[in-house]
């Protein structure tokens, strides 16, 4: 039969976690894995966001206890929170046991027995840590993605895989991706997903399909992020503050903010402070680019700094909207808005820097050429080359 109720018994002590949470703890409903996967369509195989963060941590505490430990193929850092076991040594050592007590179906319909429709399509290799690929995921998920097919996931790695994926047509990864929205590409650190010929194909199934294709990125990490910005604000904040004390020290000497020398000190630091932002916006970055963008956040506060004293002298004079108020109310919200800018160059400098980086990753072996693909099956290469070779798209 499709089902069998029994008791569980969990070595694992989290297997309760991993099963649907619709089911009781205690009396949980182990599925036929052969037979559930026969009745819902690989286009089905799915996992929620949800999904992948709880699998995150469910791997993180199975590694804390040392139901995952390292190998001579994986020696891992226990104690990493940033790459973690590869997704080879997962499966085997966790993925795999854990499935086949609920009966040996994939964790995606382990999780959803019915199935959850298929939008996004991940790829990757399985060489990468698992931690990586979860993080990588989980920080480009598309904003309108709902279920997302990845392999260690949504195969049954209990099951004969290798009788699923023996026409490269009709595997189980070629029915989701024709149905998903997203293709999601996965970078890693130890190798380019392009060096692995299954990953080549779905490449380019989702290439000939035209898939919406996204490159994963990880998120900003380490404190070095937190340096960066507090930097910035810092130098905001200082020049504000100097431009304020400045109007103050004017004052002292007879010259008011509306005298010409001040508005010609406002005026230069705006324009100052938009000429290198505007210069950054089209440069790579590099230790120039930083040079500009602090240099940027230094001109546009102090312009800030300065439309902060007027408006306040004015509006205690005027009232909030009385004379010229208005006026300089606009020219605060604009300094504001500079700053803001300024800011947010250095974040959007940090992006960009982990962007190249993740190209970089997907060219560490890769080689152009289809014929230089790896695969663990010989026939799965011969196969696949035959296929888009008969396309003519081979050359692309």
């Amino acid at each position: 039969s499709l089902r069998a109720d029994v008791t569980a018994q969990s070595s694992l002590g989290e297997e309760d976690i991993a099963m649907p949470e619709s089911q009781n703890q205690e009396h949980v409903v182990v599925f036929d894995g052969a037979t559930l996967h026969g009745q819902v369509p690989p286009t089905r195989w799915c996992v929620t966001y949800a999904d992948l963060k709880r699998f995150r941590r469910l791997v993180r505490e199975a590694v804390a206890a040392g139901r995952i430990t390292p190998t001579e193929r994986d020696g891992f850092d226990a104690t990493d929170d940033r790459i973690g076991p590869t997704v080879w040594t997962v499966n085997r050592q966790f993925i795999k046991p854990v499935t086949a007590k609920a009966g040996g179906m994939s964790w995606a319909l382990m999780l959803h027995p019915d199935g959850l429709e298929c939008d996004i399509f991940v790829t990757h290799a399985w060489q990468e840590g698992v931690y990586e690929f979860v993080d990588k995921v989980l920080n480009s998920w598309p904003r309108k993605g709902r279920h997302a097919y990845c392999c260690m996931l949504s195969n049954p790695q209990n099951l004969d895989i290798g009788s699923l994926i023996s026409s490269p047509s009709m595997s189980p990864f070629a029915h989701a991706l024709r149905a998903s929205d997203y293709f999601v590409v996965v970078p890693n650190c130890h190798c380019s997903i392009y060096s692995r010929i299954w990953c080549t194909y779905e490449a380019f199934l989702a290439y000939s399909e035209s898939k919406v294709i996204l490159t994963a990125s990880a998120p900003i990490y380490g404190n070095g992020r937190w340096l960066h910005y507090i930097t910035t604000t810092v130098i905001v904040v200082t020049a504000v503050s100097a431009a304020i004390a400045a109007q103050f020290a004017l004052q002292e000497t007879g010259c008011y903010y509306f005298c010409a020398e001040s508005r010609l000190v406002e005026n230069v630091t705006l324009a100052l402070g938009v000429a290198c932002t505007i210069v950054t916006a089209f440069m790579q970055p590099s230790l120039t680019y930083r040079v500009l963008a602090y240099t940027s956040a230094v001109f546009s506060s102090m312009y800030l700094g300065s439309s902060i004293r007027a408006t306040v002298t004015m509006c205690a004079r005027n009232g909030l909207i009385g004379n010229f108020s208005s006026q300089r109310w606009a020219q605060t919200f604009f300094g504001i808005g500079i700053c803001i800018g300024a800011v947010t160059l250095e974040a959007d400098r940090l992006w960009r820097l982990q962007a190249k980086q993740e190209a970089s990753q997907l060219l560490v072996g890769y080689t152009g050429r289809i014929r230089d693909a790896k695969a663990s099956r010989p026939e799965d290469k011969e196969q696949i080359r035959a296929e888009v070779q008969a396309s003519g798209m081979e050359d692309e």
